[in-house]
């Protein structure tokens, strides 16, 4: 091989060696970069669960009252618009940072389609059907212990729920199933449930 093409071949392993630290580069930010933005969703998520649940029962301590229920052709779903806006006494909200959505029943919460309150039981239930089943308006408060749930509705194509649970089973360190723990998800993976905490159903 005459000395040109010697320089030649040499300046080609050169190049392909260049171009494939150059791709590698760019795949590891990548992967670094994707793995930062998902440890801020996971973050975000959690903070916003957070607020909500204390949101919750600041409007209890300074109200002495539950959230009152809906009346929107369900038993179990609870007004969280008022965690945002009300005029009952001792009302010093706003309590949580979120938007009133157009339907004026539910908040916005970033990463879903919308937010709202359930109040219900702890048996097995993974849907909006069970909820009715099992709500605590149906089950007499003496037979069952009422809990408060955050209700988050997926947007339309996103089917990152599944994530979110394996996430927060991580935060919360409880082993849980779709259908029953303290966080559970439809079996369409359309709705995500995360249990804020006990009600006292007597007010």
């Amino acid at each position: 091989m005459s000395t040109r093409g010697k320089k030649a071949l040499f300046l080609l392993k050169d190049a392909f060696i260049f171009t494939s630290i150059v791709l590698l580069v760019i795949f590891l930010t990548t992967q670094v970069f994707k793995a930062t933005q998902q440890k801020q969703e996971e973050s975000d998520l959690i903070k916003n669960l957070k607020q909500v649940g204390s949101a919750y029962y600041a409007y209890y301590l300074d109200t002495s009252y539950e959230l009152p229920l809906l009346n929107h052709g369900n038993s179990w779903e609870v007004n969280a618009v008022q965690l945002v806006s009300s005029d009952v006494d001792g009302w010093q909200g706003p309590y949580v940072s979120l938007p009133i959505n157009q339907d004026g029943v539910s908040l916005g919460f970033e990463g879903f389609e919308s937010m709202t309150l359930a109040r219900a039981t702890s048996h097995k239930w993974n849907s909006l059907e069970d909820l009715e089943k099992y709500s605590c308006k149906n089950k007499k408060s003496q037979y069952r212990k009422c809990y408060t749930w955050i209700v988050l509705t997926a947007k339309d194509g996103n089917n990152e729920i599944s994530e979110y649970i394996d996430m927060l089973e991580d935060y919360i360190t409880e082993s849980s199933k779709k259908n029953s723990g303290r966080i559970r998800a439809s079996d369409d993976y359309k709705y995500l449930f995360v249990e804020v905490g006990l009600s006292d159903v007597s007010k």
